[in-house]
C-alpha cells in the first residue's frame, strides 16, 4: 500500500526524535490512558502509536493480541491520522472505506473494522503518532466520547513532555557531575602543581631579603618584599579556590535536626575571638531541619567577618533568627564594624570580590562571602546585606 506523507514530514520527524521515546519501555502512565480510552469509547483495542520514518511503533497497546510492538507504517491507521492534525480520523467500517478495505490488517488478524484516532500534537503543532481505539464491528462515537478522546490524547502528549523534561533533567545532572569532576581535577592541580612553586617564590623573597639586605639598595629590597607580598596573595588566593569548590560537598550529608545555639557556640569556638568581641543569639529559633554542617560554615564566616574586620575597641555581633510559616527561617546577623561602601555592596558575594582597606587585603579575599552565598542557595534559600558606613553591616538570609 502506498503512504502519504504529511507536507511538513521531514519536520516532523525531526521533532519525534527530539522526544527520544521511540522504542521505550512500556509505561504504565500511558497503560492507563489507553485502558481508559478503551472504557470509555466501548471498543475493544487502544493504542498510542507514533509514526516513524517507516513503521508505526506501539508506546501503549491496550486488547492488542497481535504480540508485536510495531507495524510497517504502509497498513498504519494511524498514519492517515496525522495528516489532519487538527481533527480526529473516524472510521465506522473500514471493510467499506476505499482507504482501508485491502489492508491487511482489516482482511487478516486483527480483523479491524471500526478506527477512531486522535492526533497527539505537540506545543509547536507537529502530530507525532495517535491515540487510537479499535474494534472488530462498526461502531460509532458520541460527541462526549470524542471529547473525552481528545483529552485523552492531551494527555499523551503531556506526558512526552514530561519525560522529556526528566531526560533533560537527568542530562545536567550528568553534566554537573562530569563539572565537579572537573573541578575536583582542578583543585588538585591547584594543591600539587600551584601552591609548591608559590611557596618557593614567597621563601626565595625570604631568602633574599634575610641574606641579601645589606647588599640590595633600598628599592631592590623594596621589590624584595612586594614578591614577598603577591606570593602571599597567592597563596590565600589558591586556598581559597580549594575552600570555595569543596563548599558544595558539605550539602551531600543528610539533613538532621541542628540546635541552632549549639551551632553558633561551635561557630565561635572555631574562630577563637577576643575577649574584646562578643557574639550574642537573640533569636527564637531553638532547633530546625537542616544541614549541619552547612549551617556551621554559614555561620562561622559571618561572625569571623563580622570580628575579623571589626574597627571598634568592643566588637559586638548579634543574631537573630524567627520562624515563619510562609518564608521559613530568617536569620541576621548583625555587627557594630566599620560597614561596607554603598557600591560594594551588590557585588560582595563574588568569589574574590573585596571591599576591604589595602592594608587589610592579605587578610581576605571575598572567598568566605562566596561560600556563604552557594551554602545558602543550595539550601534553597537566598543572602543579601545592608550596612552604614561606620556603624555596621547586617547579613540577612532565609532558609525555607
Amino acid at each position: 500500500m502506498q503512504v502519504i506523507y504529511p507536507e511538513n514530514e521531514q519536520e516532523r520527524l525531526e521533532e519525534l526524535r527530539r522526544y527520544n521515546i521511540l522504542d521505550t519501555l512500556p509505561d504504565e502512565d500511558f497503560d492507563d490512558l489507553t485502558s481508559l480510552a478503551s472504557q470509555i469509547c466501548g471498543a475493544k483495542v487502544s493504542l498510542i502509536s507514533l509514526i516513524d520514518k517507516d513503521r508505526q511503533w506501539f508506546k501503549s497497546q491496550f486488547g492488542w493480541d497481535l504480540g508485536v510492538d510495531e507495524t510497517s507504517r504502509d497498513v498504519a491507521f494511524c498514519s492517515h491520522t496525522i495528516l489532519q492534525p487538527d481533527q480526529p480520523l473516524v472510521v465506522q467500517d473500514a471493510r467499506s472505506d476505499e482507504r482501508f478495505r485491502s489492508n491487511p490488517l482489516v482482511l487478516d488478524d486483527p480483523n479491524i473494522v471500526f478506527y477512531a484516532g486522535m492526533p497527539l500534537v505537540t506545543q509547536r503543532g507537529y502530530a507525532l503518532g495517535s491515540l487510537c481505539v479499535i474494534d472488530h464491528e462498526p461502531h460509532q462515537l458520541d460527541e462526549l466520547q470524542l471529547s473525552a478522546l481528545r483529552k485523552l490524547a492531551r494527555q499523551a502528549v503531556r506526558l512526552f513532555e514530561l519525560r522529556r523534561a526528566v531526560d533533560r533533567g537527568n542530562k545536567l545532572l550528568r553534566e554537573r557531575e562530569s563539572a565537579y569532576k572537573l573541578l575536583t581535577d582542578f583543585s588538585h592541580v591547584i594543591a600539587h602543581d600551584l601552591k609548591a612553586p608559590v611557596r618557593n617564590i614567597r621563601q626565595a623573597g625570604e631568602l633574599l631579603r634575610e641574606d641579601y639586605h645589606d647588599l640590595l639598595p633600598e628599592d631592590g629590597m623594596s621589590l624584595v618584599k612586594m614578591i614577598e607580598r603577591r606570593a602571599t596573595d597567592a597563596t590565600y588566593m589558591i586556598e581559597g579556590v580549594l575552600t570555595y569548590s569543596k563548599a558544595a560537598h558539605t550539602l551531600k550529608v543528610s539533613f538532621e535536626e541542628v540546635n541552632l545555639r549549639d551551632t553558633i557556640e561551635r561557630a565561635v569556638r572555631h574562630i577563637q575571638i577576643a575577649d574584646t568581641c562578643a557574639v550574642e543569639y537573640l533569636g527564637t529559633v531553638e532547633v530546625l531541619q537542616s544541614s549541619s554542617i552547612a549551617l556551621l560554615q554559614i555561620f562561622q564566616n559571618l561572625i569571623g567577618n563580622a570580628i575579623r574586620f571589626n574597627d571598634k575597641k568592643e566588637c559586638r555581633v548579634e543574631i537573630s533568627g524567627e520562624f515563619d510559616k510562609d518564608s521559613g527561617y530568617t536569620f541576621h546577623v548583625r555587627d557594630n564594624g566599620r560597614g561596607i561602601p554603598a557600591h560594594h555592596l551588590d557585588a560582595i558575594f563574588r568569589l574574590f570580590h573585596t571591599a576591604l582597606d589595602a592594608e587589610d587585603i592579605l587578610q581576605g579575599h571575598g572567598v568566605g562571602l562566596s561560600i556563604v552565598k552557594r551554602l545558602v542557595e543550595a539550601l534553597g534559600g537566598a543572602i543579601s546585606v545592608s550596612s552604614e558606613i561606620g556603624v555596621g553591616s547586617t547579613f540577612t538570609f532565609t532558609i525555607p
